[in-house]
């Protein structure tokens, strides 16, 4: 159906027509004054909507400002795990321009032999390489005070300056491209199968690219699956014949990778605050629980424990 515009008025209005309940007019005709209405009500209006009924209608008693605490929520616990995510991203842009320089020197280490040049991978490191290339070369046009530096008086760049400006995405691969030596040498570190930490990363870029440019978080679903792990089996999340039935593949399964590669003291300030979090969103509900939410997220009734583990 075509999406036409609509005043705020007549958002409020179309609101109304679906059971939404409006005390304050005054107060929510600013709230969407300031918030896009496709975003806010389209994006997190699902756990609100009464399925019973055939037409597009909300729960009973439900208000905007319920719908706006979920959104809310999305927004703080997105910057809760960027803060964290960027720790991470940091320590492994370190870790790989150690391990990658200490085998093959701090110049002319773009080429082909330095990464695990098998045959279905050639093309795609060829291609990587060729998009840091273009990268370095765009950083240069926009005026990069490192990597000007090097070029300028080095006419090459150390690996460990050009991670600083390598999205995390491009880290990824990286290591995906790597020859098992490294990145056997990186994921140890972690305590990690090679397989098991590139997953992990590929999820991460997924949230870290989620959380920067303002998406919708909390009931994210990632294509591939992170492997069961000591964590999955103490807090006895449900398995059915050897498949665990969440916290795999939603955001549960993030905290439990951040729990994999944050220290611990990391690892429990994030997770207070995500907790903290939750509580507020609780006490904000009043037409839906807590745990509609909880299970979206995948998250286990006793995830509290985690800061336990």
């Amino acid at each position: 159906m075509e999406k036409i515009f609509k005043t705020i008025d007549e958002q409020i209005e179309i609101l109304k027509s679906r059971s939404i309940i409006i005390d304050d007019y005054e107060k929510v005709y600013k709230l969407l004054s300031k918030n896009n209405y496709y975003y806010l009500i389209n994006g997190y209006k699902n756990l609100f909507i009464d399925n019973t009924s055939k037409e597009e209608k909300y729960i009973k008693n439900t208000r905007l400002e319920e719908i706006y605490a979920l959104y809310q929520f999305d927004k703080n616990i997105k910057i809760n795990f960027l803060k964290y995510l960027l720790l991470i991203e940091n320590e492994i842009d370190t870790y790989i321009a150690y391990e990658f320089s200490k085998s093959y020197g701090h110049k002319d280490y773009l080429v082909l032999k330095n990464f695990n040049n098998s045959n279905y991978k050639k093309s795609l490191i060829e291609k990587f390489i060729k998009d840091v290339n273009l990268e370095i070369e765009y950083q240069y046009k926009n005026s990069n005070e490192m990597i000007m530096h090097y070029l300028d008086n080095y006419k090459y760049i150390p690996l460990w300056v050009l991670v600083r400006v390598l999205s995390f995405g491009k880290i990824s691969k990286f290591f995906s491209l790597m020859k098992p030596k490294e990145q056997n040498a990186i994921s140890r570190k972690y305590n990690l199968r090679i397989h098991e930490f590139i997953i992990i990363l590929h999820n991460l870029t997924l949230i870290r690219n989620v959380c920067a440019h303002d998406e919708k978080l909390y009931d994210i679903k990632m294509k591939n699956r992170i492997s069961s792990t000591i964590y999955h089996k103490k807090l006895k999340i449900e398995n059915k014949k050897g498949n665990y039935q969440y916290a795999t593949r939603d955001l549960f399964s993030i905290v439990i990778a951040l729990k994999l590669l944050l220290e611990k003291e990391q690892f429990r300030a994030f997770y207070t605050e995500l907790i903290e979090s939750i509580n507020t969103l609780e006490k904000e509900l009043k037409t839906i629980s807590i745990d509609n939410v909880l299970y979206k997220m995948g998250f286990p009734k006793n995830y509290k424990k985690m800061l336990k583990l």
